[in-house]
This record gives structure tokens, sequence and C-alpha cells, in this order.
């Protein structure tokens, strides 16, 4: 039941209006719990029971700790601990056993032996690399004091269970989200306002830019030995745009729908293609996995309050656990260490940057040297973004092979009519609002105080995405962590 899908929004229909025909918070939680975990049976039925198993455990795990740490303080780190091993057990186990058992396969056979790797395939539950950081992030906390370990089961299974974000994030702290449970959400114009042209425009990056891109992105990284340099140059470009009109879109979408339930939802992007270097791209992009790997991963280590060397180490080791978090596949690790790569060269660049900048001051309000910083940092990503598309490590080889040759010619465009034409037209509109809202606000146009105005852009943003939006509920890129 994907968000882009009109079983969704049927869906979505009936949970709301019943929602606001309740006054009172806890009915209402009542009733997003309800409503969440019917949500997640519909999608997988078989796991609805160890979802709600695991969220009873952590629930129970945290009341432990309230009660223990002032008078037992060693027992509550412990079942901290045991939390934590919990979460990391649950994701290792269903997400990444069946690459541990391929490996092994792949080994054996090397050797001689033959094995049947199939037969111990594990399904793993949805959304479970959402979920569990939402229940270690909520231990930790409990037990370090930021946050009461909430009482009421059914607040906290609203909380984890989140519908709108369950499948995809944002990934939602306990400490922002759990105290708006606490209060009776009213129908109010301004949410509905917000919260509807949220999720048209994010079904505008969805429809006319991600999906657009799509069928040229996967028929260069399908059959990548078979497309010369440029073609894989275009491609790796198109995939960032891809990906991050994708998952934008969908982050887009849950805030939105969240603020129409009177809930709001943590941001996740914050124009990243105006980043400056690796560690800014990384404050602007899926902001909620970079701060939660910030302050549970990277923080704990050491972050940066140690050597140049250790803080370099402790950024590398971050990185390469959020290659890992997005699954079971070398390319993904692969593109962590590109970025955590890119972030230790980024500052180590920084001092002399800072005195070249001194030396030149005119270069400190230069637009054409921001704009290269952008540019070569947009061009690092592009790179990010092959690894991260690529369907195996010998495609990474293969790309780099044709990159460092001269293999360069004509890229690949047939095809491709819609993307471009409706697909490059679409990017140029997202460009430009995020160009205004990076530097001037947000634009005009469906944010008008003119209603008139108003009205007008959002009818024809809605025609828009009509007549040249892939109106199929295609999947998301993200869906799959």
């Amino acid at each position: 039941m994907l968000i882009n899908s009109i079983e969704f929004w049927l869906f979505f229909s009936a949970v709301f209006l019943v929602y606001y025909l309740i006054r009172n918070c806890r009915c209402q939680n009542a009733w997003l719990a309800i409503a969440s975990l019917v949500f997640y049976g519909y999608v997988s039925i078989k796991l609805l029971a160890l979802f709600i198993v695991i969220i009873a455990i952590f629930h129970a795990l945290a009341i432990g700790i309230k009660n223990n740490k002032n008078d037992f303080p060693s027992k509550a780190k412990w079942l901290k601990v045991t939390g934590i091993c919990a979460g990391v057990a649950t994701l290792v186990y269903f997400k990444y056993l069946n690459f541990f058992i391929s490996e092994l396969s792949l080994f054996l056979t090397s050797i001689g032996l033959t094995v049947n790797a199939g037969s111990l395939n594990i399904i793993a539950p949805l959304g479970i690399s959402y979920f569990t950081f939402k229940l270690i992030s909520y231990i930790i906390d409990v037990e370090n004091g930021k946050i009461q370990a909430e009482k009421d089961i059914v607040s906290f299974t609203a909380y984890v269970a989140f519908f709108p974000t369950l499948m995809s994030g944002p990934i939602d702290r306990a400490s922002t989200f759990l105290p708006q449970l606490g209060k009776t959400r009213r129908l109010l114009p301004d949410n509905i306002k917000d919260g509807s042209l949220r999720i048209l425009w994010g079904f505008f990056m969805k429809a006319c830019i991600a999906d657009r891109i799509a069928p040229y992105t996967d028929a260069v990284f399908n059959n990548i030995s078979h497309h010369n340099a440029s073609s894989i140059a275009l491609a790796s470009i198109l995939y960032l745009i891809q990906m991050y009109t994708d998952f934008a879109g969908y982050s887009h979408m849950a805030i939105g729908v969240g603020r129409l339930l009177g809930l709001k939802v943590t941001e996740n992007f914050m124009q990243p293609f105006f980043a400056v270097n690796g560690g800014d791209f990384w404050r602007r992009w899926h902001i909620s996995l970079s701060q939660w790997l910030r302050d549970y991963i990277y923080i704990p280590l050491g972050g940066s309050r140690c050597s140049k060397l250790r803080s370099y180490f402790n950024v590398m080791v971050t990185f390469i656990i959020c290659g890992a978090w997005h699954g079971a596949n070398w390319t993904y690790i692969i593109f962590g260490a590109h970025h955590g790569l890119w972030v230790i060269v980024s500052r180590i660049m920084k001092t002399p940057r800072v005195k070249l900048e001194e030396k030149h001051e005119t270069l400190q309000n230069a637009t054409w040297f921001k704009s290269l910083r952008i540019a070569i940092n947009f061009m690092v990503c592009c790179i990010g973004a092959m690894y991260f598309r690529a369907n195996s490590y010998s495609d990474i080889i293969i790309a780099w092979r044709k990159w460092l040759s001269s293999d360069w010619g004509i890229p690949y465009l047939q095809a491709t009519v819609p993307l471009f034409t409706f697909g490059i037209l679409s990017i140029l509109i997202m460009i430009y609002k995020e160009y205004k809202d990076e530097y001037h606000g947000r634009p005009l146009f469906m944010h008008s105080k003119s209603i008139p105005i108003s009205i007008t852009c959002i009818a024809l943003t809605i025609v828009f995405i009509i007549l040249t939006g892939a109106l199929e509920s295609n999947s998301f890129i993200y869906v799959q962590f």
C-alpha cells in the first residue's frame, strides 16, 4: 500500500474521517495505533505478530529502565544494552543474514562444496530499518534521562508504527513525536493547507521527475557493460536526481499526511544540491538518518572531541554503518565509505580554503567560487549515486574502467523522449523552487498570499502532474530499506 497509490488514499480517507470525529487524545492515539497496525498487517500480515511483540518488548524495557534508573542504575544500563543488542540483532537477522549466507555459499562453492542457500532465505519485516532505529534511540534516550519512558503502550505503538513514515521514514525521535500525542488534535485550516501542498509537491517530485528518470537509469545500470562512459556518467547524474526526488517526494508526502493528522513529522531534506562540501551535504540529505548516526554512533565514538586521526576514523565508521544500513550489498558499503572519505577530505580542505579566503577576501562572497564548490560536491555525490545504484561490485569496476578509458561518445538516448522533454522541464521547475527556498524564502506560486494566484498555481500543478507525470503507482527506492 504505497503512499502514492489509490489504495493508500482510500485507507487514509477512512482513518482521517474517524480520527477527527474523536474528541479525546487517548482515543485518537488508539485509533492511530489500530490504523497503523492494520496498515502493517495489510502489507505484511505474516510478520504483524512479530512487529507487535517487538514493540511490547521495547516498551517493557523502557519501563524497566525507568523503574531501576535511580535505585539500580547498573540494572538500568544493562536493560539499555539489552535493548540495543535486541535492536541490532533484529536488523542483522532479518536484513543481513541472507547476505552472510549468500557470501558463505559462494565461498563454499568456490572450494567445491554444494549448498542450497535459497532454502535459508529470510523475509525482512516491513520498515525494519526505520522502526529499529526509532526503538534503539528511544531506549538510549530513556536511560540517558533525555526523555521519560512512555507508560501508555497505545501511544508508544502509535509512535513506533505511525503508518505514513513506517515504510520509508523520516525517523522521528520519541522526544519530539510522543509529546504531540499528549494533546487532542483538532482539524485546523493551516494544517489542511500546508499538509495538502506538501503532498502535492511530493507527488510532483515522484511522478514528474523520479519516475520519468527511472526508465533511463534502469536501462543503463541494468546493462552497464553495453553502455559507454558518457551514458554511465549521464545515468549517474540522473540517478542522483532520481534518488533525491523519489525519496524527498515520499518524505514530503509523509510529512504532509502527518500534518493533516495534526502531527509534525521530522524534516528529511533541505536543498541538498546547494551543499558546498561533504559535511554540508549530509546536514541536508536524509536529515533524520544523518542526525541519528551523529547522535548515536559518531558522538559516542568520540566525535570530533579527539585527535584528527581519531575523528576521521569515527567519520569512516559512521558512514560505513550508514552504507550498511541501506542494505546487505557491498555496493552500499562502498557508497558509505565514499561519502565518509568525502567528508574527511572536506574537513582537511577547510583550513587551506579559509586561508585562501582570508588572503583573497572577495572569494568569501564570490558567487562563482561558491558555485564551483557546489558543482564539485555535486559531481562527487553523482559518483556516490553510481555506487548506490550499481547492481554489483563488478559493475562499479566496469563503470570506472569505461570512465578511465577512451570509451566516451554520444550517450544512449533511445526511448527517452518523456525524460528529455517533460522530465527535464520538471527538473528545472524543481531547481528553481529549491533555489528560491535556499536563498529567497518560499517561491510565490503555490504559496502566494494572493488567493487567486495560489489557487491558479495549484490547479496548474495538478494539471501538469496529470499531463506529464508517470501516474502508475511505482514503488519508492527507499521502501526496500
